[in-house]
């Protein structure tokens, strides 16, 4: 991943170690689909983000003494739904800039982003699949729903 559109701050100085694990993480798995239509538009998505969802994974299995391969598969599960949540929600609130760029719909269409994000889906569904926690699978499938739930209720209340 590149971190050049990132400001260095204090998040990044104190947890970099982190963020450095999940991006090499995230490029493994991105690996996987090399030869997918999919594979630029999802590492433009990826460009830039914080981590912090999967920073917190990571702390948390890291302070119960179980950080493997496996915390560092879910943390790309983690950031992937969170990916896909992004580039739903700029859809559906028509954004014209996301993290001091073109948000993903505006670079690459409706119909690519609706398909990136179901492709990510599937790819969570992979992810998940190899950890072999049916809890995990649980957990991010009900996620997801209350996520798609929440930009539902959010849309009424506009």
């Amino acid at each position: 991943m590149d971190r050049k559109n990132i400001e260095i701050n204090p998040l990044l100085e104190t947890y970099g170690k982190y963020i450095e694990k999940i991006d090499q993480a995230l490029d493994k798995e991105l690996a996987l689909y090399s030869e997918s239509e999919f594979i630029e538009p999802l590492k433009y998505s990826l460009e830039g983000g914080k981590r912090i969802r999967p920073i917190i994974l990571n702390l948390s299995a890291e302070s119960i003494g179980k950080i493997d391969e496996n915390t560092l598969s879910a943390s790309c599960a983690v950031e992937f739904l969170h990916m896909e949540s992004i580039i739903h929600d700029d859809i559906i609130d028509n954004e014209t800039m996301r993290r001091q760029k073109e948000p993903f719909h505006v670079k690459y269409g409706y119909n690519t982003s609706v398909l990136t994000g179901d492709f990510v889906l599937g790819l969570i569904l992979a992810i998940s699949s190899r950890l072999d926690n049916a809890r995990i699978t649980k957990d991010l499938a009900t996620t997801a729903m209350l996520m798609s739930e929440g930009e539902m209720i959010e849309g009424r209340l506009e």
